[in-house]
């Protein structure tokens, strides 16, 4: 996890459950070569979950930007209860996977937006 955070070990030690979502995983070798990486050790961890663009229509700094258009639709949508509802059939309910989400994004929007995103230093590598 890099960039800044509020309190994640703090967080997870507090948690009954602690999921981790992650846009990859890395090999052993790499966190024993740089431990100090590690925000939350393995031993709080109840599972990994690999969800590449899982912070969608958010941003990853360093790897992908915020989806302006995707977070517009929502903002609009969120205005009345019905337009809320059809926001979350088309993107939540109707949707039985993450990688099915991400078909309805579209590979060629979420490329862009790794395309699109201007920070290179200090979050991710």
């Amino acid at each position: 996890m890099f960039g800044p955070s509020i309190t994640p070990l703090e967080t997870a030690m507090a948690s009954k459950r602690v999921i981790i979502s992650t846009e990859e995983i890395i090999e052993t070798e790499e966190i024993k070569r740089s431990p100090n990486l590690t925000t939350i050790p393995y031993f709080l961890v109840d599972a990994v979950v690999l969800a590449p663009f899982g912070a969608h229509p958010g941003t990853v700094p360093g790897l992908y930007t915020f989806d302006a258009a995707h977070l517009d639709e929502f903002f609009a949508a969120a205005r009345d209860k019905a337009g809320l509802q059809e926001y979350l059939d088309k993107y939540v309910y109707a949707t039985q996977s993450h990688t099915e989400y991400l078909e309805l994004i579209g590979i060629e929007r979420l490329l862009k937006l790794r395309e699109n995103e201007r920070i290179r230093d200090g979050y991710y590598r």
